[in-house]
């Protein structure tokens, strides 16, 4: 395969943030792979099985590089951990593992960003909130969100000190649960979510996280009390 000008892989949100970094990941020999299903809700198993056949043809046709895969911490969740979109992300997971001599698979939580993808969480519920539009909320559901410009500074922050284990997983140090962040986009907004409270019991969970305080601090991350408020306000208002 003709090698591509840039080691950046995908046009989705995320693609397009990495892309200034494009230098390093060259410098580096690295290629980030940030393609891929973009609806956590998808159903058709034809989109998912190109979704893993395209990711496949990329392995075995760049052998001299290091494949960095950006998955998700949700494959932590046993609450949705059996949902086809993460099972494909687990069977790529186990792909790369067996195909790959040099890799790196970080796992990100729910991102924040100006993003056109209306399926994120985030933008699901602003979108919600804003047509008025009722849905139903599972308000014991326990999410991780953070900010798109601090998950960068962490996965940057690690490769650049030439992180050695096969896994990585990036998150903010505490959860939320859905009913705070529509509470606080109400609070942001000033409107009032049309919603139906599901009190489904749904199972704890935790992520196996690499970030702590001391790394937050080296990269100069503040999560706050009111993280959740600003960083929402800075992309939503």
């Amino acid at each position: 395969m003709k090698t591509s000008k840039l080691n950046i892989v995908g046009n989705g949100f995320l693609a397009k943030k990495f892309k200034k970094y494009n230098a390093f990941f060259k410098k580096k020999n690295y290629f980030i792979y940030l393609a891929g299903v973009s609806n956590s809700n998808e159903k058709n198993l034809k989109n998912l099985k190109k979704d893993f056949n395209r990711i496949k043809f990329f392995i075995e046709n760049n052998k001299n590089f290091k494949i960095i895969y950006v998955s998700s911490c949700s494959i932590f969740d046993p609450n949705r951990r059996n949902s086809l979109y993460l099972k494909n992300k687990i069977k790529i997971e186990k792909l790369i593992k067996d195909k790959c001599d040099n890799f790196l698979i970080i796992r990100l939580p729910e991102i924040i960003g100006k993003s056109k993808n209306k399926n994120t969480l985030t933008n699901f519920f602003y979108s919600k909130i804003k047509t008025n539009d009722n849905f139903i909320l599972y308000a014991n559901a326990k999410r991780n969100l953070l900010d798109i410009n601090d998950a960068i500074k962490l996965v940057l922050y690690f490769l650049q000190s030439n992180y050695v284990k096969r896994y990585l997983n990036i998150a903010n140090l505490k959860f939320t649960n859905s009913l705070k962040i529509v509470k606080t986009f109400e609070k942001l907004l000033k409107k009032k979510a049309n919603y139906k409270i599901s009190n489904k019991k749904l199972k704890m969970w935790k992520i196996n996280n690499d970030i702590n305080k001391n790394i937050l601090k080296k990269n100069k991350i503040i999560i706050k009390k009111n993280y959740l408020f600003h960083v929402l306000k800075k992309y939503y208002q």
